[in-house]
């Protein structure tokens, strides 16, 4: 039995140990097919929810030309009011079409404007605006340019489209 005990403590020397064995380091892409998937999953609604941004940004150029346009407006005198609704008229064209606001004047175009946004004309505005349009004597004060530019301001930023259009 010495004999036998012998060659374990032989075996069992320092002598005979190994260096400890490393494992290979962990690589940063998971291996699991799973996690591959699931990244192509997210890519996929980043790349469809930033074309659907895109879409949105192009089509809403018109409002922030508009928006432009109107800031430029500092005088308040007769040609600025007309130019207001001049450009009101010009939004809803490129908005909806030319076929259906172009027929629209007086109170059915202020209720197509009421009706597709969240602004609102009072009676005694409708009446000023229809002095502006008509009386060439009429000049405006700035309460009712202010109110105008109040007005377009407000439609210009809450109507809505259909997605048809």
């Amino acid at each position: 039995m010495s004999v036998d005990m012998n060659k374990t403590i032989a075996e069992a020397s320092l002598d005979n140990l190994h260096d400890i064995i490393i494992p290979d380091a962990v690589g940063y892409l998971p291996p699991a097919p799973g996690w591959y998937v699931l990244g192509l999953l997210v890519l996929s609604l980043l790349f469809h929810f930033s074309i659907g941004f895109y879409k949105r940004y192009k089509k809403s150029l018109y409002r922030r030309e508009a928006l432009d346009e109107l800031c430029s407006y500092e005088e308040r005198g007769k040609d600025e009011t007309l130019h207001l609704l001049t450009l009101a008229k010009r939004v809803a064209i490129t908005a909806y079409g030319r076929e259906e606001i172009a027929m629209l004047s007086g109170d059915s175009w202020w209720d197509f404007m009421e009706q597709h946004s969240k602004a609102k004309v009072s009676k005694e505005l409708r009446v000023q605006i229809a002095y502006l349009l008509y009386d060439k004597a009429y000049e405006p004060n700035s309460v009712d340019y202010s109110s105008i530019k109040e007005f377009v301001t407000l439609w210009i930023n809450t109507h809505k489209v259909s997605n048809n259009v």
